[in-house]
């Protein structure tokens, strides 16, 4: 496959497993609980991935923010400075329901697929094969409302688990308060953020 197809099909398949999470639940009786409040906004990716955070995690990359779906957080692309065929994504998905959907639901779709559940990653994990030189890790955090997509293409596609991991440890609920002060959502007009990354 041509780099540009590649990285085409790379793009598409991120975005498509941040769009294909369960569907809202049912609200609750009146004489049951509430539904907790969805939250609104997700912070940038610089946000959500400190300086620090990207060099641990993907020492060599250099970071651009992508735009996203509408119900989804950023996409935070990486792009190795040394290899320009290996590429990584990270998509957030943070709403309530992701806390209250039971953890075998929310693997079902995957595992049905031919995935693989990943053991003592977040709340649950699965990983994927998608497309030949390509792996993609589906996460639940266990201390935020939130789903990650780990999309890793070229070279050693198995350190998507160790991102995925890296990116759950980032993801805390300060970081993502931290973001959205007074509850404002991002402007999904807004152009696509600049390269960022270590120097």
């Amino acid at each position: 496959m041509r780099v540009g197809g590649r990285a085409a099909l790379f793009m598409a398949l991120a975005l498509a497993a941040c769009r294909s999470r369960p569907a809202d639940p049912p609200a609750a009786d009146a004489g049951g609980a509430a539904t907790p409040i969805e939250r609104a906004a997700v912070p940038d990716c610089e946000v959500l991935l400190s300086e620090n955070d990207r060099e641990l995690m993907l020492p060599g990359f250099t970071m651009k923010q992508e735009r996203a779906c509408p119900t989804c957080g950023p996409l935070c692309s990486f792009r190795s400075d040394a290899d320009p065929d290996i590429a990584v994504s990270i998509a957030w998905d943070c709403n309530a329901r992701h806390a209250q959907a039971d953890v075998h639901a929310l693997m079902a779709p995957t595992l049905q697929a031919g995935g693989v559940e990943v053991p003592a990653l977040g709340r649950a994990a699965v990983r994927r094969a998608p497309a030949q030189g390509m792996s993609q890790v589906l996460a639940w955090d266990d201390d935020t409302p939130c789903a990650l997509v780990i999309t890793w293409l070229g070279g050693e596609t198995e350190r998507a688990v160790e991102v995925a991991r890296a990116a759950l440890i980032a993801t805390t609920p300060a970081v993502l308060d931290a973001g959205t002060a007074n509850g404002q959502a991002p402007d999904a007009g807004d152009a696509d953020a600049g390269p960022t990354g270590a120097p």
